[in-house]
């Protein structure tokens, strides 16, 4: 009987620490304000910028990197795109220079004599204005 009255006493005892709340949300509500005199300001879009960049296969089995340029600038600019593949140690860079309507978006594209297979086993990738 001892026994018995025991271990109900124990069950009870390990269960209402699992069950004695639920779990409840933790850390501020609302986020931080800002520095007195430092107004928060989001980061600004450069005018010029790389849109988007992408590798293939060429017919031949080479690298290629194609994208885009956008300006958002009022006036024609011109960008330098940069383009560094890095394979098996051995680095290859391609410097383009892309002259881009006010408004608008220009494709780019760059060819490697590095096999698009070779790349896909490790080869790191930097596309970059500079």
């Amino acid at each position: 009987m001892e026994r018995r009255r025991l271990l109900g006493l124990v069950a009870v005892g390990l269960s209402t620490g699992c069950l004695g709340s639920l779990p409840s949300a933790d850390g501020p509500r609302n986020p931080p304000e800002a520095p007195a005199g430092a107004p928060r300001q989001t980061p600004a879009v450069p005018d010029v910028r790389i849109s988007t960049f992408d590798i293939e296969e060429t017919e031949d089995g080479r690298l290629r990197v194609v994208g885009e340029v956008v300006n958002d600038a009022a006036s024609e600019r011109t960008a330098n795109v940069r383009i560094r593949v890095v394979v098996g140690g051995e680095e290859s860079v391609q410097t383009l220079e892309i002259s881009i309507p006010a408004g608008e978006t220009e494709p780019f594209e760059a060819v490697f004599e590095t096999t698009f297979e070779e790349f896909s086993k490790g080869g790191d990738l930097d596309v970059s204005l500079v």
